[in-house]
């Protein structure tokens, strides 16, 4: 009997341990870290893209957007750079993707910098110095983490060419290049020869101005750039700089020229950038140089030619393309070429003989 006893007892025992015991099932979602994948579009070479140099860094903001809720800043000018032992673009400090919801991207490079909220970037005054290039990605709107793309897409079909957010640098500045050449090409007397010599040379542009961009979201992942065409975009402050041209060496070279040859010409400002603006009478070229003529090795004559002040060479004056304005992301080269003026001849005529009437009377 109390045998039996017992093993009612074990059996319950076993029951109530069976019943204890703890049966895990995990799921587990892998954390992945986030990247960039970064270009830079040059659209005057219609080549497409140009890869980021990757020992240069960019900053990067970005806001999540929870499931519900309202976005919370994610990024906060992070520093984004290369990063050789990953072989991807992250920030030192690892960030992961938000389970829930998705993440909203705004990169920028190069000075000046702008302020940059979720959808606005914003340039206030700024003076562009001719060394400054500034660079701002298309937003890169509704990314997220997907089982289809480690970069995820909040809509649509996975990208699996990206391999990081997608981060198209446009640069929001214009480019500007002035040579000086001497054309002899119309001479054929090869015993003519002119030495150009350029005395000083300035730029007079507006430099200084502000610039909003605003972003829309396209609804879906992908990114956004708003200038679709040509346009500079940028509101001028009306602060004119006379940008002299001493800061390269040409000032004051000389070159040579025979006929019936064209010069190699003198670089003065090599890719400068300037201040996207809508050209006006204003935007001038300061040009002085001196020409000296030889004749079979002895010197003819020599003169100091002034274009300066209300002298000044318009830039809307270039012919060979009608530029009205600098355009954002775009490199224009003005050429100002100087030519013997036209050959001396003569038109020699003799005055006819003006005939009078004279006359003698005899009367006898």
């Amino acid at each position: 009997m109390n045998m039996k006893k017992y093993m009612i007892l074990a059996a319950v025992a076993l029951v109530a341990s069976a019943a204890c015991s703890k049966v895990e099932n995990t799921v587990v979602t892998p954390d992945q870290a986030i990247s960039f994948q970064v270009a830079n579009y040059v659209p005057q070479t219609k080549a497409g893209e140009v890869k980021f140099d990757e020992a240069k860094t960019f900053s990067t903001y970005a806001w999540f957007h929870p499931t519900s809720g309202v976005a919370q800043a994610f990024m906060a000018n992070e520093t984004i750079k290369w990063q050789e032992s990953a072989k991807s673009w992250a920030s030192d400090r690892t960030y992961f993707w938000p389970k829930t919801g998705y993440v909203n991207f705004y990169s920028y490079a190069g000075t000046p910098a702008p302020v940059i909220t979720d959808g606005t970037a914003t340039y206030t005054d700024k003076t562009i110095a001719i060394t400054d290039d500034a660079l701002l990605a298309s937003a890169a709107y509704r990314y997220s983490n997907s089982s289809a793309n480690k970069y995820g897409l909040q809509y649509g079909t996975a990208n699996t060419d990206v391999t990081g957010v997608p981060t198209l640098f446009h640069h929001i500045l214009s480019q500007v290049s002035v040579i000086v050449k001497f054309d002899a090409s119309e001479i054929s007397d090869t015993k003519n020869k002119w030495d150009l010599t350029v005395n000083s040379l300035a730029l007079n542009y507006d430099n200084k101005g502000s610039l909003t961009v605003t972003f829309a979201d396209p609804g879906s992942t992908g990114e956004a750039w708003p200038y679709a065409a040509a346009g500079y975009n940028w509101t001028p402050s009306g602060a004119y700089t006379n940008l002299s041209a001493t800061v390269t060496a040409s000032v004051g070279a000389t070159q040579t020229t025979t006929a019936p040859n064209v010069s190699a010409g003198l670089t003065f400002f090599d890719a400068i950038t300037v201040l996207p603006q809508a050209l006006t009478n204003s935007a001038t070229i300061d040009l002085n140089y001196t020409l000296k003529h030889y004749y079979d090795g002895a010197e003819q004559i020599y003169e100091t030619v002034d274009l300066t002040g209300a002298k000044g060479i318009k830039l809307t004056d270039f012919t060979v393309e009608a530029i009205t304005a600098w355009n954002m992301n775009y490199k224009y080269t003005y050429t100002i070429t100087i030519k013997p003026n036209n050959t001396v001849t003569f038109d020699p005529a003799v005055e006819a003989w003006q005939e009078k009437a004279a006359g003698y009377t005899i009367t006898q």
